[in-house]
């Protein structure tokens, strides 16, 4: 009992702030409705272990996150609180780890609980817990990383030069590169993004060994042992990822990346309060490399291009990705502003530093009351602006159908960017004995882009003719969207249309919306 009172007298503050981050990712974290992306994540996980593994294969990312969210469901559940959850919790450990690093590395306590405060209510994080996707887990990750490396270089340096700190175990140093060499192989099977974070944290290993040992090459057998460890760990998945490489770059569908992208993307990671005016994302822009540079200029500490370093690679990814395309004549990059939550940690521990570092008491507690107040204010703008209780797109549809829809009728979707969703909220909400098809207008999934989730998706699933298809006296419900670029379907002349019902959602964006048609037969 006094253990646990001391650890709560020594940690009291870093629970606080653990808790708030958590509440603020779990408010209303199911009341946006299940949309495309994270329905094949919900999907994807009911088939076999290796019926899994082969679609995986077949889709543009690669497995690590689906079979972390396989296992989390066998213990917590299928339900839609349940997949977001698993999100939530690598949020949360994203606090502190992120606490961790800091303290460990770069500032003391009272730097780790302004970084672990600014991590908590960083609106970006917040924002993408809500997603059954890989995005909060990379990023946990990408701080681990980050932080077990650090170990393995301080215990390297305190290992092989006597008087330089405390000598460590052999046994230790081994343990510290076998946790770097597990996470970093996590990194690159959790988002190919992650493998310029990698590449970032391999550089700055062997800019600190270089500064350390010179060319005393031996030292580096340790990260060089790592990064064979990474690579031969990465071998069974190989020829999946040039197969996924050659699938992308045959079509795709993100917009090319442009001069406000970056701009655009440093105040979504930071204040995220509407759509920002060009003057406002110069503005942000400034602040950060301003904060960025104070970082780099107060902090002596070597991890501070640790830091800098893994911030930075997926930008440098970026524009690796837009130079590929250029070079193959093609305009995009891949380039999404959720993949940056992989960078948004450290830019956090960095702006955390900057304000820890503030000389003058009272410009310091003002600074981290203004910008986690900008920061909180933000998280509230965003679901006011969103209003997802005026909101429920297909969760209302699906719940409308689970009413109405006899065993008799017929259930189609003219959207591939509604099928998934659909069909996982009548499959394992309601459990329904009705199959939804989906129309496509005589394309086969050989047909279809990758993005359309044919990863999942067979052609015993599809209509391909509504006239073929049914007969007189079906009752037919079609769901179609707006969204995607969608329309209403055509259909023949003797649907007659009996009803009809329409929800806003708020995925892909706000303003789409899903709705349902009823048609009788003649």
């Amino acid at each position: 009992m006094q253990s646990i009172l001391n650890f709560l007298n020594k940690y009291w503050i870093l629970l606080l702030i653990i808790a708030g981050g958590t509440g603020l990712r779990l408010f209303n974290l199911t009341k946006i409705s299940l949309w495309h992306e994270e329905a094949f994540s919900a999907l994807l996980i009911k088939y076999s272990w290796g019926e899994m593994l082969y679609r995986i294969g077949l889709d543009v990312h690669p497995p690590l996150y689906y079979m972390f969210l396989r296992v989390w469901h066998y213990v917590f559940g299928h339900s839609l609180f349940s997949l977001r959850a698993m999100s939530v919790a690598f949020g949360v450990g994203t606090i502190i780890i992120g606490y961790v690093f800091v303290k460990r590395f770069l500032g003391g306590t009272r730097a780790a609980l302004i970084t672990a405060t600014l991590i908590a209510v960083n609106p970006f994080q917040v924002q993408y817990v809500t997603e059954a996707r890989m995005y909060t887990m990379g990023a946990f990750f990408a701080v681990l990383a980050a932080y077990l490396l650090g170990l393995a270089l301080q215990a390297t340096k305190n290992y092989y030069i006597t008087g330089s700190g405390l000598k460590p175990s052999r046994l230790k140093l081994f343990l510290y590169y076998l946790g770097f060499t597990l996470t970093g192989s996590a990194l690159m099977y959790t988002h190919y993004y992650l493998l310029f974070t990698v590449a970032a944290l391999g550089l700055y290993g062997i800019l600190y060994l270089w500064i350390t040992f010179k060319w005393n090459i031996k030292r580096y057998i340790w990260l060089v042992l790592s990064a064979v460890g990474m690579a031969l760990l990465y071998v069974p998945w190989l020829n999946w990822f040039i197969y996924q490489y050659n699938q992308v770059g045959a079509g795709y569908w993100i917009p090319p990346m442009n001069i406000w992208s970056i701009p655009d993307t440093l105040y979504r990671i930071t204040f995220n309060v509407g759509a920002p005016s060009k003057i406002v994302m110069a503005l942000t822009t400034i602040f950060v490399v301003w904060f960025v540079w104070g970082f780099m200029k107060k902090i002596h500490q070597t991890e501070k291009w640790l830091t800098l370093g893994a911030f930075l690679a997926p930008f440098g990814g970026a524009f690796l990705f837009l130079i590929m395309a250029k070079l193959q004549g093609s305009d995009s990059s891949v380039y999404m502003v959720r993949y940056f939550i992989f960078a948004a940690p450290f830019l956090m521990i960095m702006l955390g530093l900057w304000i820890a570092r503030i000389q003058i008491s009272v410009l310091k507690t003002l600074a981290l009351l203004v910008i986690t107040g900008s920061f909180i204010f933000s998280i509230g703008y965003y679901w006011n602006e969103i209003n997802v209780n005026e909101r429920p797109g297909m969760a209302a549809i699906a719940k409308y159908l689970n009413a109405n829809v006899e065993p008799e009728h017929k259930i189609y979707v003219g959207s591939n960017f509604e099928f998934f969703n659909y069909k996982y909220y009548n499959t394992h909400v309601y459990k329904q004995t009705n199959r939804p098809y989906l129309y496509t207008n005589g394309s086969l999934t050989k047909d279809m882009p990758h993005f359309a989730g044919t990863a999942i998706l067979v052609d015993e699933e599809l209509v391909l003719d509504f006239e073929e298809s049914t007969q007189a006296g079906d009752t037919v419900w079609l769901i179609w969207t707006n969204g995607f670029g969608g329309t209403k379907p055509l259909v023949p002349t003797n649907w007659i249309q009996v009803d009809e019902r329409a929800e806003a959602d708020v995925r892909p964006y706000v303003g789409t919306w899903v709705a349902v048609t009823q048609y009788q037969v003649n």
